[in-house]
């Protein structure tokens, strides 16, 4: 029996080493196979593989930039970190870290493209996680070079960037001045331009904005010109954007079937990626549909997501009408509890929006708009200057004026603005007091248990604290006070007065201190993926945990990891 099984062994070692050395002999040809293309034959290779995860995608990038390195060839080198940024495109973090090293190894040369480049990219990975003020000075240093290098193309980029930016902002008007100008360019162009990205961007942005300033027809016409494009081009990626603002166009149109089949359609092209706005948009323009067709349940079941996905750090003003459209709910219900806890988001949204969108508005103001205006005045004096003084001087005035109706229309809005919000703010903080009032009385008349009752439910708290008995990802309250032998309804009670919080939250909390705890502490655990955490501090699924995480700590966990862990 023993020789029979030292036989069998012995075979089983000599096959798997034949087969080892069969994979060996095939990675070396595979190897072999991409040196011997040039660096324009990797590229090209490259960029028509559609699988990000491709392992063959990954040999054809580092084979780019060991060969453009051999080379010493810097603009070749960045190129390549290039096809790096698209495989990481969905991880900031590290997309950052690349568009940082194009600027560091093409800084010096003398390139009708970098450094350019990679301080836009830089813009867009920055304003991807709602970093806007240091994506603006990030397009401003690629606007720099683009003007020193001449590159109309990357002009274009960076005043659609920029426009981006203004429309964060509400400035749909200045916006769509910048979006028509880019287009009006672009449709000179050959048919190359016209099959390019910033070709179909354009088209995309031209439609959501007359959207936003309500001109439905002519975004109509500009949305099947952009579906059309995409479509056509290599350039799918704005397809699920078309299709939101196509959904959006017919809940205005009044074609709500239309509506409901473009929203549901883009939600699943996009992969409901809660970092997305156009996801929420997507949910709220459902519910707004729903909400048109009497169906109040199903409009609810969005309107909740919104709220489920939204926190500090991505609320955007176009979603705000969600928060409004819960509390007409909780009203209209009787729920005084969910609209005091909808009413207090909505505030502490407005704060923080208000708070960072003012200081955009201030650089954009400052950096861009009264720089802009200053180069336009420079320009015009110097066309005129040879041919009449009195114009020269008549046009340094009206620019001067401009400059200071400008600033002032700044500052007054500005007032203008702030004090509404504050005389709205002061309204509903009395709304809040009134429910708080209310809330305390509900509270106080619940103390119905004993001392002594109370105290034993905190001890065998403390315990299942101790324990880490939270971890556990089936947890209810009725299994919990199972567990800890006491009434659910006592139990829930003493959460409720003791911890502030109910019995859901009161757990996710304690996850995610325990999470943090552990990014924090423990070194193999900062390496673990987002969902390998969630699933690790008890939640069963992704958007849970990253619901939990942003309303504990005001950011997502990707945003957390990049800001507080070296």
């Amino acid at each position: 029996m023993k020789a029979i099984y030292s036989f069998v062994v012995l075979g089983c070692f000599m096959s798997t080493l034949y087969s080892m050395q069969e994979i060996k002999a095939e990675q070396n040809t595979f190897k072999d196979s991409l040196q011997n293309k040039t660096l324009r034959e990797l590229a090209t290779a490259f960029w028509n593989v559609k699988d990000l995860d491709s392992v063959y995608k990954r040999k054809l990038a580092d084979t780019y930039i060991f060969k453009a390195k051999k080379q010493i060839n810097n603009e070749r080198i960045a190129d390549g970190y290039q096809m790096f940024l698209s495989i990481y495109e969905k991880q900031p973090e590290i997309s950052l870290q690349y568009a940082d090293s194009i600027i560091e190894i093409t800084k010096k040369l003398q390139n009708n493209h970098y450094p350019s480049t990679g301080y836009m990219i830089k813009g867009n990975i920055l304003s991807t996680i709602e970093q806007h003020d240091a994506a603006l000075e990030a397009y401003l240093v690629a606007k720099e070079y683009a003007e020193r290098n001449n590159n109309k193309r990357q002009l274009i980029g960076l005043k659609h960037n920029i426009a981006l930016l203004k429309t964060i902002l509400g400035k749909e008007k200045e916006a769509l001045l910048v979006y028509k100008e880019n287009y009006s360019y672009l449709l000179k162009q050959d048919s190359v331009i016209k099959r390019s990205q910033i070709y179909i961007a354009t088209l995309y942005k031209l439609s959501d904005s007359y959207n936003r300033l309500k001109y439905y027809d002519s975004a109509y016409f500009y949305l099947k010109k952009g579906i059309k494009a995409s479509l056509s081009s290599t350039y799918k990626h704005y397809y699920p954007n078309l299709l939101f603002a196509y959904g959006i166009n017919s809940y205005y149109r009044e074609e709500y079937q239309s509506a409901i089949d473009s929203l549901d359609k883009a939600l699943i092209l996009s992969e409901e990626d809660v970092n997305d706005v156009n996801v929420r948009k997507g949910y709220l323009y459902l519910a707004k549909t729903y909400l048109q067709l009497k169906e109040e349940q199903k409009a609810l079941q969005y309107l909740k997501k919104v709220d489920e996905i939204t926190n500090e750090s991505n609320y955007r003003l176009e979603i705000g009408e969600t928060f409004t459209l819960l509390l007409d709910h909780y009203k209209k219900n009787k729920d005084q509890r969910n609209q005091l806890e909808i009413m207090k988001k909505l505030l502490r949204y407005e704060n923080a929006s208000n708070i960072k969108y003012s200081r955009l508005n201030h650089s954009i103001v400052k950096k861009y708009d009264i720089p802009q205006l200053i180069k336009d005045k420079d320009h015009l004096i110097s066309e005129i200057r040879n041919d009449n003084k009195v114009l020269t001087y008549k046009s340094i005035a009206f620019s001067v004026f401009l400059i200071i109706i400008v600033s002032s229309l700044y500052i007054y809005f500005s007032k203008k603005r702030k004090n509404k919000y504050k005389v709205q703010l002061n309204k509903e903080l009395e709304k809040v007091k009134v429910l708080e009032n209310k809330e305390g009385k509900i509270v106080k008349s619940s103390k119905d248990f004993s001392a002594k009752l109370k105290k034993e439910i905190l001890e065998k708290l403390n315990d299942f604290e101790y324990n880490k008995e939270y971890l556990k990802n089936d947890l209810t309250l009725n299994k919990v006070s199972k567990n800890l032998k006491t009434n659910s309804t006592y139990l829930s009670k003493v959460i409720n007065m003791e911890k502030k919080k109910n019995f859901a939250n009161y757990i996710n909390d304690l996850r995610i201190e325990y999470c943090i705890q552990q990014i924090e502490q423990n070194k193999n655990f900062k390496h673990y993926s987002i969902r390998s955490m969630a699933k690790e501090v008890g939640f069963n699924n992704l958007q849970s945990f990253v619901t939990a995480f942003s309303k504990q700590k005001g950011c997502n966990p990707a945003e957390f990891m990049k800001r507080y862990v070296s």
